[in-house]
């Protein structure tokens, strides 16, 4: 199967504003992403996390995010895009490729297991998530499927080269994300992982932050006309 590629962005929009936010994502930005490089495109808000709301992006292949479609877009920043572009705060954002994923279900919850500078190498989390981590959890019930981005600064930073706005967002390594219909699903999914060896052995202590995610809206190339 041919690697695919990702863009996933977690970030706090304040209350007042978030019903704004919210229908201009659904009727403007989102439509102007997904039919352009992205083959879908996913928005969720916290049930249990961290940032109040994640959006999820994927590509056919990682090198898609190159399209001059899409590059274009990211130099093209109107004054109401900067006015909101102020509604954000705390943004982390990963380009990703994704190396790992078992399972084809769309959960309506998302949980999301993030690893940011990590003591371990990139390589021992990956093969860790890969080869003990992904198996254990594809298997708990109620779970669709389970993926793994690993970011890769080298698309971050071409992207960032063509971009207006957004240099300094945060980042993470990795993004392990469960795909559940219950945030319960999500949690029983979990609580194996402290006893997997090769995860213990990592000692990522203060690297991971979990989180869980109400799927708001999904949007599909094929739903474009």
């Amino acid at each position: 199967m041919n690697e695919t590629g990702a863009l996933a962005y977690w970030f706090d929009i304040a209350r007042d504003v978030t019903a704004q936010w919210l229908d201009w994502y659904l009727h403007d930005h989102m439509p102007s992403r997904v039919g352009t490089v992205f083959v879908s495109g996913r928005c969720y808000e916290a049930l249990e996390a961290g940032a109040s709301h994640m959006v999820l992006f994927e590509t056919a292949s990682p090198e898609a995010l190159f399209a001059p479609s899409y590059l274009g877009l990211l130099g093209q920043v109107s004054e109401e895009d900067r006015k909101r572009r102020a509604w954000y705060s705390n943004p982390v954002r990963v380009v990703c490729r994704v190396r790992t994923r078992s399972g084809r279900g769309t959960g309506s919850v998302l949980g999301v297991v993030r690893i940011t500078s990590a003591r371990a190498s990139l390589n021992e989390i990956a093969n860790c998530l890969a080869q003990h981590v992904v198996p254990v959890i594809a298997k708990a019930r109620g779970i669709g499927a389970v993926w793994v981005l690993e970011n890769d600064e080298s698309l971050r930073a071409r992207i960032d080269e063509a971009r207006v706005t957004g240099h300094a967002d945060g980042s993470a390594d990795f993004a392990l994300l469960i795909e559940a219909g219950q945030q319960r699903d999500v949690d029983d999914a979990l609580n194996p992982l402290s006893e997997i060896r090769a995860w213990r052995d990592l000692e990522l202590d203060d690297a991971v932050t979990t989180g869980a995610y109400r799927l708001l809206y999904t949007m599909n190339q094929s739903d474009q006309t």
